[in-house]
C-alpha cells in the first residue's frame, strides 16, 4: 500500500475517470428511463430525448477514451475502465435499437416487454449508484451487484416466456417483430451483466 501511495505521488492521476464514468452510467440510466417512459406515453419527445442521451453517452465515452489514451496512470486498470465504458455504450444502444425498431415495425408494448424493459432500468439504476459509490466506497458498489445480477436474471426468464408465447403465435411476421424487439431488451440486460463482472473486479482490486 505505502508503495502505492508513492507511486501516487510520483505519477499524479491526471484525469477524473471515476467521474466520466459516473457520468456515463447516469446517462445510460437516463436513456432506459426514457424508453420506458415512452413505451407508456408514445410522444416524439421521448424519441428525441433517448436519441439526445445516446449522443451525451457517446460523447462521454469518446472523451474517456481520449483521456484513457494519454493517461500515464489511472485509479485502476485501464483496461477495465475502457471494457466496462464499452459495456455501458452498448446498454444504452440496445435501449435505442429497441425504441426504433418498435417505431419502424409498428409493435405495440405488450406486458413482457414493459416488463423486460422496467427490470433494464432497475438494473440500470442500480449500476449508476454502484458506480457512484466506487472512488470513495466501493464496498457499498459492491452491495449493489447481486440486485443487478437478479434483474438480468428476470430479464432472461421474461424473454423465455416472451418466445414461449410467440411460438404459439398464427401470424409469423408479428412472432418476427416481438422476438427482434424481445431480443434488443434482453441483449440490453446481457451487456449490463457483462459490465457488471468487470465491475465486480473493480471492486476487488479496490478494497
Amino acid at each position: 500500500m505505502a508503495k502505492k501511495k508513492f507511486i501516487d505521488r510520483l505519477f499524479p492521476v491526471k484525469y477524473n475517470f471515476y467521474e466520466m464514468l459516473s457520468n456515463q452510467a447516469r446517462m445510460n440510466l437516463s436513456g432506459v428511463e426514457t424508453l420506458c417512459n415512452w413505451l407508456t406515453v408514445d410522444s416524439e419527445t421521448n424519441v428525441e430525448t433517448l436519441l439526445q442521451d445516446v449522443k451525451s453517452a457517446d460523447a462521454i465515452r469518446m472523451d474517456l477514451e481520449k483521456k484513457l489514451t494519454k493517461a500515464f496512470s489511472t485509479p485502476f486498470d485501464r483496461g477495465d475502465i475502457y471494457t466496462i465504458s464499452i459495456g455501458m455504450d452498448k446498454v444504452i444502444e440496445y435501449a435505442k435499437s429497441t425504441l426504433l425498431s418498435m417505431k419502424a415495425y409498428n409493435l405495440q408494448t405488450n406486458n413482457i416487454i414493459l416488463q423486460m424493459v422496467e427490470n433494464l432500468k432497475t438494473g440500470t439504476e442500480a449500476f449508476a449508484e454502484a458506480v457512484a459509490f466506487l472512488q470513495n466506497e466501493p464496498l457499498k458498489a459492491q452491495s449493489n451487484i447481486p440486485k443487478i445480477r437478479e434483474t438480468h436474471n428476470a430479464v432472461e426468464q421474461l424473454y423465455r416466456d416472451g418466445m414461449a408465447d410467440v411460438f404459439q403465435e398464427n401470424d409469423p411476421m408479428d412472432a418476427f417483430r416481438k422476438r427482434e424487439v424481445y431480443h434488443h431488451i434482453k441483449d440490453a440486460s446481457a451487456n449490463l451483466e457483462d459490465a457488471v463482472d468487470i465491475l465486480h473486479r473493480i471492486v476487488v482490486r479496490l478494497t
